[in-house]
């Protein structure tokens, strides 16, 4: 499969909540939903003020009175929330392409058109809910080059019934050039009772299906004749003499429930009244249908990631994680930012297996991708570590797209440059559908023993000891650990030899009003610190927040939060007990339910520091986790930037000082060209520059360097959802 090729959404913002939305609605859904404790209290103190105490943490929170959330009136339809416009790449010069989150509350969407802001505005098509939660994207063929156009969206209920159209936005089709005549064709899967829409190779549409109670025949076919409507089914395709694919019958009234669950048709592919029309007027006369008996595997991995930067190239890079598969897809991003060429050796050491090492030749001022899926001799669905040895400065950071048994995402990883004998990990869950791994290798030569503590939530630590051989990477799952299963948990992890340490974190988290799923990578934090800086932080109505603080010291370490918003710093404080991990969620903070957070933390005590992040909006579904950043620096490096496909690419410049710093950015792209942007940062004040808006970084790949003429933080995220 092509690298990350799909399309990314140029105009996606960080949306905000609701206006309405009040502290105590927060709190109320974080108790209700998130990963906050079960053992968190809430005590009113005074008019507005709250402390909410849970094992090992205290905070103390100024907010309004507690007021009941709203509920939705009974039968009543609202329109879907976040309607936006997304540019894919396969979309480009052919089509445009609406998002927006699904609602618990309908059985589907009907989306209009007009060429006035006023209308009248004429329906176009639609899409079920059922579809729209394997695939949400819908997808309008019919417009014209250069037009502009408005759109709107409603909800539908299961008896048809429809709710009021949605405020409009407005959309051009993209300027790329039209594929002339691309390559179509369509794969049904029995077992997943899905349809795969292709052009040239990939998949731009997704359906549920109903295939024959007792059979449908497989094997290769074509669509032979469209037909318009038969026995009372609308837009039906001849594919094979007596078969068809055409929309459930109209006279059963109400919409089908079992699109996508059960064959209930008698040998036909049936698809949904709402969404029959699209293939009928994409497919042609003669476009191949192949049916299969097995699952195809081709929902798209949705999510957002997020890394720390270099603040120095090195001539050698360490990563305990790698794994690589069907269902797994692995890059290597090596940059070399010097003027001299330079050759780099990368060894991957598969579990069980003997090590492999490739080559790699990196011009001065490029970036390299590596695809690892496709490194010769390395096993297939194998875990694996990797140590970089190069005649040169360079910057390694590594980036994977998967789906763990249906939870699917990416995560990108900034390299260690030595191996460490104490690693720290304040982020750790286990609960709900949360699987965390720690990730170990051993690049020595000599035996290691390890001493690891878990510092569980409210409850006692827990401790592994083992050994490893030299040169050899093991997996831990952690769920599966004595007493660990359903724990928020931090980790620490001391080797009597140095060594490398990374933890992954895959999810289904159910309690979320948008049931994300995804997962993260993140290299361990070597040594706690009295301050910690954030540069990446948002809240709103498709972001939550966590910041996750472990004190692994024999004291209570009070902790104090500077966080810079547009609209200036925000404090906020509390304590956490010795050997202890707490977990804040900034969205319940008062005046931060919708803000920028970058964010600085300081201790009197030293902690250990990182943030999680979770998207939901449906078209980016996933999250993210990241280390703190225990030191500034005029210098910043990424080998990774990706802003083609659904990719869209922000790096964020946090300026903690009491002057402005003039950062800038330097993007090396693919092509060789070079690209130079220059923005003045604020004292106090975080910056975010999207990538995609720089002119010529749209729709590439590409190194970043950051240089400011003050001390600053920096980090770079990702929001994506890569075809199949």
């Amino acid at each position: 499969m092509p690298k990350k090729k799909n399309a990314r959404s140029r105009s996606m913002k960080r949306p905000s909540r609701y206006p309405g939305d009040t502290l105590a609605d927060m709190l109320a859904k974080h108790m209700d939903h998130s990963r906050t404790s079960p053992d968190l209290r809430l005590k009113r103190l005074a008019a507005g003020l709250f402390t909410a105490s849970l094992a090992g943490l205290l905070l103390l929170i100024s907010a309004p009175a507690f007021a009941a959330p709203s509920a939705l009136t009974a039968g009543a339809l609202r329109p879907p929330d976040g309607l936006e416009v997304l540019e894919r790449q396969e979309d480009r010069g052919i089509r445009i392409t609406l998002s927006w989150n699904n609602r618990a509350d309908c059985a589907g969407y009907k989306v209009y058109r007009s060429s006035s802001l006023d209308g009248p505005y004429t329906q176009v098509g639609g899409v079920s809910a059922a579809t729209w939660k394997d695939f949400p994207f819908f997808l309008d063929d019919s417009v014209e080059r250069g037009a502009m156009y408005f759109y709107r969206v409603s909800s539908v209920a299961g008896n048809r019934a429809e709710g009021p159209q949605s405020e409009p936005v407005t959309a051009r089709m993209g300027n790329g050039r039209r594929a002339s005549a691309p390559a179509k064709s369509i794969i049904v899967s029995l077992a997943e009772q899905r349809a795969y829409f292709f052009e040239n190779g990939v998949i731009v549409q997704i359906e549920r299906v109903s295939t024959g109670a007792s059979g449908t025949p497989t094997g290769n076919y074509r669509i032979l004749a469209h037909r318009g409507t038969v026995s009372g089914c609308n837009y039906w395709m001849d594919w094979k003499k007596n078969y068809g694919m055409h929309s459930w019958p109209s006279y059963l009234g109400a919409y089908e429930e079992n699109l996508g669950v059960n064959p209930r048709s008698h040998g036909c592919i049936r698809l949904h009244p709402l969404e029959a029309y699209w293939p009928y007027q994409w497919a042609p006369d003669g476009t191949p249908l192949t049916i299969i008996p097995q699952a195809y595997g081709g929902l798209p991995l949705c999510g957002a990631s997020s890394s720390g930067g270099a603040t120095a190239p090195s001539e050698t890079w360490y990563f305990a994680e790698g794994y690589t598969g069907a269902e797994f897809l692995e890059y290597l991003l090596l940059f070399n930012p010097g003027s001299k060429p330079v050759n780099a050796r990368a060894t991957y050491y598969p579990e069980e297996h003997d090590p492999v090492t490739e080559n790699y030749y990196l011009p001065p001022g490029s970036r390299q991708t590596i695809t690892v899926n496709n490194v010769s001799g390395l096993p297939v669905s194998t875990g694996h570590a990797i140590s970089i040895d190069a005649d040169g400065p360079v910057v390694a950071q590594q980036s994977g797209y998967f789906n763990m048994q249906n939870r699917r995402g990416g995560s990108t990883t900034l390299g260690a440059t030595s191996p460490s004998r104490t690693w720290y990990f304040a982020e750790g869950y286990t609960g709900a559908l949360f699987s965390t791994y720690l990730l170990l290798f051993n690049p020595g030569e000599k035996e290691t023993r390890y001493h690891v503590t878990y510092y569980v939530e409210g409850g006692q630590p827990y401790v592994h000891e083992f050994a490893q051989q030299a040169k050899n990477r093991a997996t831990i799952l952690v769920n599966a650990l004595p007493g660990l299963n359903g724990k928020a948990l931090s980790i620490k992890v001391e080797s009597t030899q140095p060594t490398v340490a990374q933890r992954a974190i895959y999810f289904d988290w159910t309690g979320s009003p948008n049931q994300i799923n995804g997962g993260d990578v993140a290299m361990g934090i070597t040594a706690p610190a009295k301050t910690w800086y954030l540069a990446e932080g948002c809240t709103g109505h498709f972001l939550d927040e966590y910041i996750l603080l472990l004190n692994p010291t024999s004291e209570i370490a009070t902790v104090k939060f500077e966080f810079d918003t547009t609209t200036g710093p925000h404090p906020f404080e509390c304590q956490v007990a010795p050997y202890a991990r707490g977990t804040i969620a900034v969205d319940s903070i008062a005046g931060l339910e919708s803000a920028e957070t970058g964010a600085v933390i300081t201790s009197d005590r030293d902690i250990v520091v990182e943030r999680a992040m979770y998207n939901t909006r449906d078209s980016r579904r996933g999250g993210h986790v990241s280390n703190g950043i225990s030191l500034l620096s005029k210098d910043w490096y990424f080998a990774e930037g990706y802003t083609a496909g659904t990719f869209d690419e922000y790096v964020l410049v946090m300026n903690p000082g009491v002057e402005t710093a003039n950062v800038t950015y330097l993007f090396h792209l693919e092509n060789g060209a070079d690209v130079g942007a220059t923005f003045a940062v604020g004292p106090k004040s975080r910056f975010t520059l999207h990538a995609d808006e720089i002119p010529g970084v749209e729709w590439t790949g590409s190194a970043v360097e950051v240089h400011s003429d003050r001390p600053v933080a920096a980090e770079q995220s990702h929001y994506f959802c890569v075809p199949r």
